[in-house]
């Protein structure tokens, strides 16, 4: 492995994002771990770089905004004179039935997201074209490929990320340049706790005529979170698609991850759809663990 390879991480401040820039840098990449507000996401990085003399900095960045994307990018490239690895994973949370979602939440979701990752992908393209070498990863999720009713704004973003990589996989093929997918399912992250300005409509009020649905949500989470992957076995398998001599397009994470993938693909689309009729949370506990083999 290249120990010089340069990586720039979105995200950083905490979760998957903050353990990629710890995991990576101890594997001898030069991290440039990014994050919108270092003067107060940046303290446990640093004080992790400096005990263990890793190499890592933290720069400012805030993928909602073209200028601070254009001049993070900009930083590397005069610093290093090349980008190697992307890792896309700067993401919120924003849900909500389709009927109650606003347009706010929703574009803020997708600000981040979708727009935000691809903003990120273009800016480092064309240097890695040009070195015929590179790698983006791009941090997905599960609910790409396990659509659920109350979830729509993030399912949706992740499903966008998805085909755009998918088309700038087969773009870059011919540049050397790889494009990958994570996905992990339940992750202990601070994105089930965090709230970020304007996405408060991922709250269901308990009189909507969908609360069913956020209280199926809530049972699956209590359930499952716990028992989640930590963010080290995301960051794990970000390293091992880098440095795999033929790295696959998607990288599901989570034993809970794959049980899902497989349990809708086992499933007709009628059959799925057919689980948004009305039941109890017993039923519904019952449906989902004859479903994808998981109690909640």
């Amino acid at each position: 492995m290249n120990k010089q390879k340069s990586v720039l991480i979105t995200g950083s401040s905490t979760g998957i994002g903050q353990a990629t820039a710890i995991h990576l840098a101890r594997c001898g990449y030069h991290v440039f771990a990014s994050m919108r507000n270092p003067s107060t996401g940046a303290g446990p990085l640093l004080q992790m770089a400096e005990k263990e003399s890793l190499p890592l900095e933290v720069i400012p960045l805030d993928v909602t905004d073209p200028d601070s994307s254009a001049r993070a990018v900009e930083t590397i490239l005069e610093k290093v004179g090349k980008i190697d690895v992307l890792v896309n994973n700067a993401g919120i949370s924003g849900g909500g039935p389709v009927e109650e979602l606003t347009d706010d939440v929703l574009r803020r979701t997708f600000e981040t997201n979708f727009f935000g990752a691809v903003r990120m992908m273009r800016l480092v393209i064309p240097a890695m074209r040009q070195a015929r070498c590179g790698a983006i990863v791009n941090i997905s999720s599960v609910v790409a490929r396990w659509i659920t009713a109350g979830s729509a704004g993030y399912c949706a973003s992740k499903v966008a990320l998805e085909a755009a990589s998918e088309a700038a996989a087969q773009e870059l093929r011919r540049f050397n340049i790889s494009v990958m997918l994570i996905e992990p399912g339940y992750t202990m992250t601070p994105i089930f706790e965090k709230k970020t300005e304007g996405t408060e409509g991922v709250v269901v009020p308990s009189d909507s005529p969908y609360a069913e649905f956020s209280d199926r949500a809530g049972r699956q989470t209590a359930e499952l979170l716990p028992n989640g992957s930590p963010p080290e076995l995301v960051a794990e398998t970000i390293q091992h698609a880098l440095e795999e001599k033929s790295p696959k397009f998607r990288y599901p994470v989570g034993e809970d991850a794959k049980r899902i993938i497989a349990g809708r693909q086992g499933i007709s689309d009628e059959d799925w759809i057919d689980s948004g009729r009305e039941m109890t949370l017993d039923d519904y506990a019952d449906f989902f663990h004859n479903t994808f083999g998981l109690k909640i």
